[in-house]
């Protein structure tokens, strides 16, 4: 059965699934992680405080929609490409914390932590790869590890709850605690029916390129 799928873009694919796969195990582990240190007990009693994929994995949101995403867009790994992904929520408890609306936006905002993290290792360490070794398809694996940090960053930052940027402004007083839960309760259904338009995908391409470009900067630098 042919599903128009060249051996090229099913290496690619795959290559690509298995860098968001673990890029979103890393961010939900250094949510959980940040929680537990700030005295939450919740997550570790949940059985997040791992880098075992199993406990983080969400069948739609981590492997489903990235493999459909992947697949229907067909990406480079050179190039910024749109996705949606994400993993089981981190249950949080903030009563737990010393400052507890802070320390819920701090926690919310260690995966886009984690990610500014990898990208920037990346960056440095596959440069220093590069200069070993000359391998033009090590290039294509960070430029894409970089580029789905970038996207991940991107959509943490779109203000509208319940992603850490719409917490932002439930923290700041720009919308009230009611608000804030009435919108996150369609946000989920209202988010899937936007990245359906060309036009929104486009926009969250260009602001992913711009988060990207810092990185990319340094891996030329370091590179030569």
């Amino acid at each position: 059965m042919d599903f128009g799928l060249s051996p090229e873009h099913l290496r690619t694919g795959l290559i690509f699934f298995l860098l968001i796969f673990s890029v979103l195990v890393l961010r939900a582990y250094a949510q959980a992680w940040l929680a537990d240190r700030l005295g939450d007990p919740t997550p570790r009693s949940d059985g997040r405080v791992t880098l075992y994929p199993p406990p983080h994995v969400d069948l739609l949101g981590t492997v489903v929609l990235p493999l459909i995403c992947i697949f229907f867009f067909q990406p480079r790994l050179t190039q910024i490409n749109f996705f949606l992904a994400w993993t089981k929520p981190v249950p949080v408890n903030p009563s737990y914390f010393k400052h507890p609306r802070r320390g819920e936006v701090f926690v919310q905002f260690a995966g886009f932590a984690m990610c500014v993290a990898i990208a920037f290792l990346a960056a440095v360490i596959g440069a220093l790869l590069l200069r070993a070794t000359g391998q033009e398809k090590l290039l294509e694996a960070i430029i894409g590890l970089i580029s789905i940090c970038a996207m991940l960053m991107v959509l943490d930052l779109l203000p509208v709850p319940p992603l850490p940027g719409g917490m932002l402004l439930r923290y700041w007083g720009i919308i009230s605690e009611e608000t804030y839960w009435m919108i996150a309760r369609w946000a989920g259904l209202g988010l899937l029916i936007a990245f359906q338009l060309q036009p929104v995908r486009q926009f969250l391409g260009l602001f992913a390129a711009v988060m990207a470009a810092p990185f990319m900067i340094v891996l030329r630098l370091i590179a030569g």
